[in-house]
């Protein structure tokens, strides 16, 4: 199975648990806390498919560029 580089998880993971908490995304991942924190803090390889649910979260909550250089703008 195809694997990403962690920055580019461990940044939509943070955008994604600051939009929704981690219980939450972990309920719309199927995937237990302990599992995000590691795919996260790059201890564990995030599989592809659970990328690509990652990015239907994020299309969903509608995260504007702001959210991904780490400022948040009015």
């Amino acid at each position: 199975m195809k694997r990403l580089p962690s920055p580019l998880v461990a940044r939509a993971l943070a955008v994604a648990e600051s939009h929704l908490g981690r219980k939450e995304l972990a309920r719309r991942l199927v995937a237990p806390e302990t599992l995000i924190a590691a795919w996260r803090d790059g201890h564990a390889t995030m599989p592809e498919y659970k990328f690509l649910q990652l990015v239907d979260i994020l299309t969903d909550l509608q995260v504007s560029w702001n959210d991904w250089d780490g400022e948040r703008r009015s």
